[in-house]
């Protein structure tokens, strides 16, 4: 049987699918969340809706899902670890789920904001886990593709939001996402636990069977796995793991632990680039236009402008993008593909906040004069998104992280991207009414370049790497240190033999 799946990868290559497609379709219905904004509040604004709010409370119903995202990071931090991946990915269901339902038989705006904080939440629990799972389930040398489907499917959820939006009320829209969620909790159900996790729990058999369920038999999985799991016998030899202790003697050695783990390069140098990353994200404006497409379109391309159709146009535009960047990734190095979009979307920034107000001072040149430049513009900048920087970060978030502090890393450096979503699309309408437009993209374009300068000395490259070896690299370790701590192969019939302790004799 481990000689017909060696030979036969693709069996485990639809297996690794499965798994994937089981964390994105539960990202799909996140995306139509982040989208829902763009379709209700427009909505709330005519004059037969039942429901009316002023523009302190719709930027409300549109940020919210920031503040809850923090809650959502706090809630999975040591649910990674204690209950493990597969049951901590059911329970981001069902946040998400009632608060569909609370959205659909809304009457007031504090229950619309009920409704979208514990969606918020849910997504908050799955930002970290989601990455974590396909990363860990996954070959290396395909991981980058699986990885960019986090943020390809959080595309496709966008744009199915705003394309039922434009022929459906939005009641009728929260109760149509509210079917994808639900259908994403039976693909769950069925899913493998992740064997890293296994592995890290000493489950080391279960973990063998499931890992090479995923991945078939080969030489480079047997030592991948062995790697994995003569890294974790030596963590556990030097914790406290399996011993019964008081309550008040584990939380005493979680903070110590804690306060121990924020001097090791392998836990702090992840966080601090991640910290970026999600920075960098949140202030290209990805959620931004999501949440305000319609009122964007507007004051780019102008009022007469069929702002609807434009909006479904560039989601139908980063939907393509996103299935590029797929190979994108697999052709060339996270950091070209990540500096490359980020260096674009800062030309793309400023070319319409001068386009904006020259057009406002009366200084457009003729030849710019109509739709079709700030269109282009439009669709320049939202190519820059996909095609880097909103792929990127949610790859490097899965492989950057040792196992030992996946879960602890994953959900505190996570905590950035929450935090500024809120602060991103929370200012965003009261930066553009206190300075204008163009100066918030100029603004919003500083922090982007900020964030790629700090990441150009701070992330090192992933691509086709094994997860250990990336490990290893934050360590301080190179292969050798790695060989140097494992036993020789033996032939067949002869005796084991140790290596040296280093690979330095004296």
């Amino acid at each position: 049987m481990g000689e017909v799946q060696k030979n036969n990868s693709f069996v485990p290559f639809l297996r690794q699918c499965f798994v994937t497609a089981c964390v994105s379709l539960n990202i799909i219905g996140h995306g139509a969340v982040i989208g829902f904004s763009a379709i209700l509040i427009p909505s709330l604004r005519r004059p037969e809706s039942h429901i009316h709010a002023t523009p302190a409370e719709e930027s409300y119903i549109a940020s919210i899902v920031g503040i809850a995202l923090i809650a959502g990071n706090i809630i999975i931090t040591p649910l990674l670890n204690m209950v493990g991946r597969k049951t901590a990915h059911l329970l981001t269901i069902f946040p998400v789920l009632i608060g569909w339902f609370i959205t659909v038989l809304a009457d007031s705006v504090t229950e619309l904001i009920v409704g979208r904080f514990l969606q918020g939440v849910s997504m908050g629990m799955l930002g970290p886990l989601g990455s974590i799972i396909v990363a860990e389930m996954t070959d290396p040398k395909k991981r980058g593709a699986f990885l960019t489907c986090v943020s390809l499917s959080l595309t496709i959820g966008v744009l199915f939001g705003h394309t039922i939006g434009t022929y459906l009320s939005w009641q009728q829209v929260a109760l149509v996402s509210s079917f994808i969620t639900f259908f994403s909790l039976l693909l769950i159900i069925f899913a493998p636990e992740s064997p890293p996790w296994l592995i890290s729990q000493g489950r080391y058999e279960e973990a063998e069977e499931i890992f090479y369920w995923l991945r078939g038999r080969g030489d480079d999985q047997n030592d991948e796995l062995e790697s994995m799991i003569a890294a974790q016998k030596m963590a556990r030899k030097s914790s406290v793991a399996g011993q019964k202790l008081p309550i008040r003697v584990h939380i005493v050695r979680f903070f110590r632990y804690v306060g121990q783990s924020f001097r090791k390069p392998e836990f702090f140098k992840p966080i601090l680039i991640m910290l970026f990353l999600y920075v960098m994200f949140q202030f290209s404006g990805i959620n931004v236009i999501s949440s305000y497409a319609l009122d964007i379109i507007t004051q780019v391309v102008g009022p007469e402008a069929n702002s609807e159709r434009l909006m479904v146009a560039m989601d139908i535009e980063r939907l393509v993008c996103n299935i590029i960047v797929v190979f994108l990734m697999r052709a060339f190095k996270r950091r070209t593909v990540l500096f490359c979009s980020g260096t674009v979307c800062i030309l793309a920034y400023l070319s319409k906040g001068a386009y904006v107000y020259a057009k406002h001072s009366g200084k457009l040149p003729p030849s710019l004069e109509g739709q079709w430049f700030p269109i282009l513009l439009l669709g320049i900048y939202m190519a820059s998104l996909t095609l880097g920087i909103s792929s990127v970060p949610f790859a490097i978030s899965g492989e950057i992280f040792p196992l030992e502090y996946r879960g602890l890393a994953g959900g505190i450096s996570v905590l950035p991207l929450s935090l500024n979503f809120f602060i991103a699309v929370k200012c965003f309408p009261v930066l553009t009414a206190a300075i204008g437009l163009p100066l918030t993209y100029v603004l919003y374009a500083c922090v982007v370049l900020i964030c790629l300068v700090f990441i150009f000395f701070l992330l090192p490259e992933t691509k086709d790497r094994t997860l250990q070896d990336i490990e290893d690299t934050f360590r301080g370790m190179d292969p050798r240190d790695r060989r140097s701590i494992q036993p020789l192969k033996p032939k067949e019939g002869a005796e084991m033999m140790r290596r040296c302790s280093s690979h330095i004799l004296y």
